[in-house]
């Protein structure tokens, strides 16, 4: 197996779980070097999880050469050595609704790291229809190991040493970093082809994520700053719950609770 992005979160995660080769770093915006790597390594399984942080607005020019070109990178290399692709996805490609979303939605994205996300699938689909496509939420601890960033920012926040707030209107499903790499793994070893929710049970805005996340670590929820995506004036989704039903009845798992 080999893992795109495994110096990151989910990355590492993945590649510590499932043993993946080791592989000299490459990057994915770089179609012949990354095709050489995939020739020499021949990996049976491709888990694509590099990715370019977009969550605040980065700048489409930023985006899109890691964000949609790297992943039909990965996608061209990957078919070409006949290896099985799991690609992960987010749910930053809709634009929020009351209704959960399903695998049988199709994008929607209001901002640009939604687009960039959602032009990858469509590269991801053209390229190998054979390929996994994850939707996923929020990576968190889950209250083990390593924080994500998500739960450093709500830990500055609540502590003061950063400025801002969280929002009380978007809500997601967080879901444990080790819960999603091992659903991501157990993803591989089947043929299921198209698109996959892998999220949280719950649906958690971000301020009560702030609070959970305070609580564990002994801060007061009252400190934890709350404000509204609404009156923010910033373009993000506000309610996106994924349906992971289908994941659960194929996979046998169940992420737990964060």
């Amino acid at each position: 197996m080999l893992v795109t992005g495994a110096s990151g979160y989910l990355g590492g995660a993945v590649a510590a779980l499932a043993g993946a080769v080791p592989a000299p770093r490459v990057d994915i915006r770089d179609l012949a070097a990354l095709s050489a790597l995939f020739a020499v390594v021949r990996p049976a399984t491709v888990i694509h999880t590099a990715t370019t942080l977009g969550n605040k607005g980065g700048a489409p020019q930023d985006l899109w050469p890691v964000v949609a070109a790297g992943a039909a990178n990965v996608a061209v290399a990957a078919r070409a050595v006949g290896a099985r692709l799991v690609h992960v996805s987010s749910d930053a490609v809709f634009a929020g609704r009351d209704a959960p979303y399903t695998e049988a939605d199709a994008p929607s994205p209001v901002f640009d790291y939604g687009a960039a996300k959602a032009a990858a699938e469509e590269a991801v689909a053209a390229v190998d229809p054979g390929a996994a496509i994850v939707r996923t939420s929020l990576i968190v601890s889950g209250g083990r190991g390593e924080l994500s960033r998500h739960e450093r920012t709500c830990l500055d926040l609540a502590t003061g040493a950063a400025q801002g707030a969280l929002f009380t209107d978007e809500i997601r499903c967080p879901i444990a970093v080790d819960d999603l790499a091992a659903a991501v793994v157990a993803l591989a070893a089947t043929d299921h082809a198209g698109v996959l929710n892998i999220a949280g049970p719950q649906a958690l805005s971000r301020h009560e994520l702030g609070v959970r996340v305070a609580a564990r670590h002994g801060v007061d929820a009252a400190a934890v700053p709350a404000a509204t995506l609404a009156a923010s004036g910033l373009t993000r989704p506000g309610r996106v719950v994924l349906d992971s039903s289908a994941a659960a009845r194929l996979l046998g798992l169940t992420p737990r609770p964060v």
